[in-house]
């Protein structure tokens, strides 16, 4: 092995990081945006119509689902990093959501005897 692979391997993880950070960022937006739109319509029908549409309930519930911005944050974080993934299925394992990187020290594999019906089993011997 010699430096210049070493290079090569360092930039190509360098970028594997940067776009897994540019995948979070366009998620985080994306949600920012999925959770404000609501709120958005709802205020510029409250500004630009009568507002007979507009019930109680329903500005209620916009702005329920963008103040609760705040929580879609830590969920997005839960989700992309591993070890947060991980930490989280070892203290919780029935959420599943280790995912595809979940740790699989378990490899060993176990076999049994087969048994047929005319085998009678082994007789225990008595010390």
């Amino acid at each position: 092995m010699n430096v210049s692979s070493l290079r090569a391997n360092a930039d190509q993880q360098k970028t594997s990081t940067e776009c897994r950070l540019a995948k979070i960022a366009m998620m985080t937006v994306g949600l920012w945006f999925m959770a404000w739109t609501p709120y958005l319509t709802i205020a510029w029908a409250g500004v630009f119509s009568k507002g007979a549409r507009l019930t109680p309930l329903a500005t209620i519930w916009g702005s329920v689902f963008a103040k609760a911005n705040a929580c879609y944050n830590p969920i997005v974080y839960g989700i992309s990093h591993p070890k947060y993934r991980l930490a989280l299925n070892q203290k919780f394992p029935n959420l599943s959501c280790a995912g595809d990187n979940s740790d699989h020290s378990d490899t060993k594999s176990e076999a049994s005897a087969t048994t047929t019906a005319d085998e009678k089993p082994p007789k225990s011997v008595d010390a």
